[in-house]
């Protein structure tokens, strides 16, 4: 249940909010840590090393009271750091946790709406499929939408076309895939040596051209040419030769 979510997205909204909280804890521990430091460095340290060599010297018992409570102070204090860290720890070991359950809930709920969006794809196919099995005869009555297709001159041609538009129109659909990798590869090939021809030419504006539509990353400011220009520029080659 943790990698997955309702419909109101209390589970996301809910791991978005420790994360803010433990972020929030792990900076105001990191800071309390960092002062502490600061004040013994400052404070606490060089008045124990003034007072241990004046002690030296010495047997004041005011200044041997005010060490040992700074011993107790420099004990005490270190006792909470340490607290501190392993509090601080704990909170990111928590942190780590809670992240990979947000994680994995992205990852579930992106792997759900892939597994909608396929079925809904499987889904329109079908009915494609179901449409196009009507096509072949809807175009031949629409051809022969004439009032006498009783009549056998009439009626055999209808029929004759029925089927062979029927059974090209099934085998080019199930096959569409293959042929739409083939006339791609071939179209590729071809525009590749169109886009090389445009780099040779003396025309700047056929030059940019090209450059357009080879640049990467795409521009998002600047719209991709159209894949008409290509046939433009292979017409007016064509001419040219012509001339």
């Amino acid at each position: 249940m943790l990698l997955f979510d309702d419909e109101t997205f209390s589970r996301s909204r809910l791991y978005f909010w420790i994360i803010g909280c433990l972020n929030e804890f792990e900076i105001s521990i990191e800071d309390n840590i960092k002062q502490w430091k600061l004040f013994r460095q400052a404070r606490i340290d060089p008045r124990l090393e003034r007072l241990g060599d004046i002690l030296k010297s010495t047997e004041d018992l005011g200044l041997s009271d005010e060490l040992n409570e700074l011993h107790n102070i420099y004990t005490r204090g270190e006792e909470v750091r340490q607290g501190l860290e392993d509090l601080q720890s704990q909170f990111r070991a928590k942190l780590a946790t809670v992240q990979t359950l947000r994680d994995g809930l992205f990852n579930a709920s992106a792997l759900i709406e892939s597994r909608s969006s396929t079925r809904l794809g499987q889904n329109v196919k079908l009915l494609t499929y179901v449409s196009i099995v009507y096509l072949p005869l809807a175009f031949c009555a629409a051809l022969w939408a004439v009032p006498d297709i009783s009549n056998n001159d009439t009626r055999t041609p209808f029929i004759i076309t029925t089927i062979l538009v029927g059974c090209a129109t099934y085998i080019v659909v199930f096959n569409l895939e293959s042929i739409v990798d083939i006339l791609g590869k071939s179209y590729t090939g071809y525009r590749s040596r169109l886009l090389e021809s445009m780099s040779e030419e003396h025309d700047s504006y056929w030059q940019s051209l090209r450059e357009r539509f080879e640049e990467f990353p795409p521009n998002n400011e600047q719209r991709k040419p159209s894949e008409w220009w290509i046939i433009r520029y292979q017409v007016q080659k064509w001419f040219r030769r012509a001339d």
